[in-house]
């Protein structure tokens, strides 16, 4: 030992003391950078040399660089950075949306609303000026135009959100394509000990937040090392390396399986679900399995994963706001119908309420259950019973008696085989009929079955009021698409553009003086077993009987059925005149919502937010909008009535079963107070994530931020270390000389 070893300590010190204050001057460099990890060097001592006299230090070294980094404090910060991300998701969403109800009483829809009452006021006033007219066919068109206007916002906010989805997936695989390419390069590098690559996994870091960010992806290392020797708290560096999204490996190592997107066929709208795509390349929708807080989560909950049989989304937050608007409208149009019904016309015809399977000839000589007739057909025909029911002329239930048998039966039934065809079960149907002398028969129409009064007998008199079906075990109405022949109930759910009420109305007869003739009150009941109450052509019947005195007058040629037949063909409801008199029909009292269900002499037309509008023929002309109920000069009873509906209670039925009775200004006003109680809350959640997030954040970068101060003190410790060890090296450089000049 001698000078030669103390010159190598003072070098080795040069040398340590040089790469910590480059490591300190990179961190000083970077002290901006949010995704910069401080570094720091990691100063060990060289090994000694041992002699009798004891142990010889010979310098120091540097062991490594070791990134300043705690797993746990940056998994909190990961977490809080997306929670916060997919508040603010939501918030920018919801508070565009709450620029479309703006809870203002005279500006927006809110303004719409009462101008359009308005003018049904004026109207009233003006029951025969064409001018309040035009007028009240202007506001009604700039409230439908606002209402669908603002469906169609929210809809293409939803477009947006969809687009936004696509996006971000496709920057969710190329983040996971570059965390599998840093993973491979950081294992290169660090498969020499001691060697730690910190730049690559601050890329990483980078990109596994942002991932983290925008999926809610799980993130597992394991064999996780230690730096215990700089700081016990710090455990960074970790051999295995997995992201799994949905249960499904995104990221496993140095390999990465995309995800890829597809459009929901499901979707009317042409909405995205998002799928995993497995190594034989088979896809699984994992759509909703993505965490919800997330980005894309966000993205999804906003604009809903699950669709309908139309198409439309069921869940969502912008679900619930077009389906209160929805009701809003569907209540609105059906109200308004219901009472614009009572204007009384010479004829009434309904739109094509539902669209009947139609059988071609072909078909109708075929088994029920061939591909030919089945592929026809909206559901498969079963084998069952079908049960019918007979009234008399009276609307009396009856029994009937079986020729053959002698029974007496309480409905007529008539095993449907689906290995038959259509002609075969119509003709065991009328066989049934006439053994049970029923004034009726089914017959083949369109490629349908129909039920038409016939003489059985052939005395003369047609004894049956009506032929209804009580029970289908076969299903072969609803195979046929005939609706009228089902439960009100059921057809309310599946059939209807709006639903028929439990309750009553009348039907109106009146001369061409606005006399009226004949009143009927017809009965709706749908939890009735009699499908003289619970079915749509239980409901033409009861207005078809013949036997009815509707004026008590004990004369049986003035009731509604002598002037009016109603009847459902192709699905369209009419009501047409049974006399070459002029006369007039309309409804009255419609506690059932009837004529605002099937659109009776509609004034809007439309089922929703969507198709919400002034009916055509008032558009184009305006002059043949009524006041009157009954048709006679200066009658306005309707367009009062359309008056008072502002202040009516009236219920507001959501797709999603919410349910809620209110005025028609009352239920918008509650539309507005609720979005803009949930924009609150989610204005809330942002400012409570954000407080979160400063404080994780301040502690995570408390750690593995880069702290000017500190490294101004490392700065100025390293290059006094330096100029001691050039010190040393001097003062040895010195003895050098001196021991160089000393004389032999």
């Amino acid at each position: 030992m001698g000078l030669f070893s103390s010159l190598n300590n003072g070098y080795s010190g040069l040398n340590v003391n040089q790469i910590a204050l480059d490591v300190t001057s990179n961190n000083i460099s970077n002290a901006s950078d949010v995704n910069y990890t401080r570094q720091r060097t990691q100063i060990v001592s060289s090994n000694s040399i041992h002699t009798a006299s004891g142990d010889i230090g010979m310098g120091a070294q540097v062991q490594s660089v070791v990134r300043i980094k705690d797993d746990y404090l940056f998994s909190r910060y990961e977490n809080s950075n997306k929670t916060l991300s997919y508040y603010t998701t939501l918030q920018k969403n919801l508070n565009e949306i709450a620029t479309y109800f703006p809870d203002v009483q005279d500006v927006g829809m809110n303004k719409d609303i009462q101008n359009y009452f308005d003018a049904w006021n004026n109207f009233a006033s003006n029951p025969t000026d064409n001018g309040t007219k035009v007028d009240l066919a202007s506001k009604t068109q700039t409230l439908t135009n606002s209402i669908k206007q603002t469906r169609d916002k929210i809809d293409d906010l939803n477009k947006s959100a969809n687009a936004q989805i696509k996006t971000y997936t496709d920057e969710v695989n190329s983040l996971a394509k570059q965390i599998a390419d840093l993973n491979k390069q950081i294992s290169q590098v660090e498969a020499t000990p001691n060697d730690y690559a910190n730049d690559l996994r601050d890329k990483r870091d980078t990109a596994e937040k942002r991932l983290i960010e925008l999926t809610g992806a799980k993130v597992t290392k394991n064999n996780i090392k230690s730096m215990g020797e700089i700081d016990p708290n710090i455990n960074d560096y970790d051999d295995e390396y997995n992201i799994s999204l949905g249960g499904y490996p995104l990221v496993d190592n140095s390999t990465y399986h995309p995800i890829q997107i597809k459009q929901n066929p499901e979707s009317k709208e042409g909405f995205y679900s998002i799928y995993f795509q497995k190594q034989d390349d088979s896809l699984t929708d994992i759509t909703k399995d993505i965490p919800t807080e997330s980005v894309i989560g966000g993205l999804l909950e906003f604009r809903g994963t699950t669709f309908d049989s139309n198409g439309e989304a069921v869940d969502g937050m912008s679900t619930k706001y077009i389906n209160q608007l929805d009701a809003f409208s569907a209540s609105l149009i059906q109200n308004t119908n219901s009472l614009y019904s009572y204007s009384a016309q010479e004829k009434a015809v309904t739109d094509q309420l539902f669209k009947p399977v139609s059988l071609t000839n072909e078909q109708i000589d075929l088994p029920l259950d061939s591909k030919s007739v089945s592929d026809s057909l909206k559901t498969p025909v079963r084998k069952g019973t079908l049960k019918l029911v007979t009234y008399d002329n009276n609307g009396n239930y009856e029994e009937t008696t079986d020729s053959t048998t002698g029974q007496t039966n309480k409905s007529i039934d008539i095993d449907i085989d689906p290995t038959k065809s259509l002609q075969d079960n119509v003709d065991a149907i009328n066989t049934k009929l006439k053994d049970n002398g029923v004034d009726y028969q089914a017959v083949i129409k369109n490629g349908n079955i129909a039920f038409e009064k016939s003489d059985t007998n052939s005395d003369g008199v047609l004894s049956n009021g009506a032929l209804l079906v009580q029970e289908d075990g076969s299903l072969l109405f609803d195979a046929l698409g005939d609706a009228q022949y089902k439960p009100i109930s059921k057809a309310n759910n599946d059939t209807l553009p709006l639903p028929i009420q439990n309750g009553s109305f009348d039907v109106v007869t009146y001369d061409s003086d606005g006399n009226e003739l004949a009143r009927r009150t017809i009965v709706v009941n749908s939890d009735s077993k009699d499908p003289l109450y619970s079915t749509m052509q239980g409901i033409a019947s009861q207005i078809n009987m013949p036997n009815i005195d509707d004026n008590n007058d004990n004369n049986s040629n003035d009731d509604v059925d002598d002037y009016y037949k109603a009847s459902f063909t192709d699905g369209i409801f009419s009501l047409t005149q049974n006399t070459k008199e002029t006369t007039f029909v309309g409804l009255d009292n419609d506690s059932a919502n009837f004529g605002g269900a099937v659109g009776i002499n509609k004034f809007f037309d439309g089922t929703n937010s969507k198709n919400i509008s002034l009916n055509q023929k008032f558009i184009d002309n305006p002059s043949l909008i009524n006041a009157y109920k009954a048709p006679a000069q200066g009658n306005n009873d309707v367009a009062n009535n359309m008056v008072q509906l502002q202040y009516n209670q009236i219920n507001f039925n959501t797709k999603d079963g919410e349910s809620a009775t209110n005025t028609i200004a009352g239920y918008y006003r509650y539309m507005v107070s609720g979005i803009a109680n949930d924009s609150d809350k989610i204005n809330t959640n942002v400012d409570n994530s954000k407080a979160l997030f400063n404080t994780i954040d301040k502690e995570y970068q408390s750690v593995s931020g880069v702290n000017l101060d500190e490294e101004m003190t490392n700065l100025m410790k390293y290059q006094n270390g330096y100029q001691a060890s050039a010190k040393v090296i001097t003062t040895i450089s010195t003895m050098f000389d001196a021991l160089m000049s000393i004389k032999t």
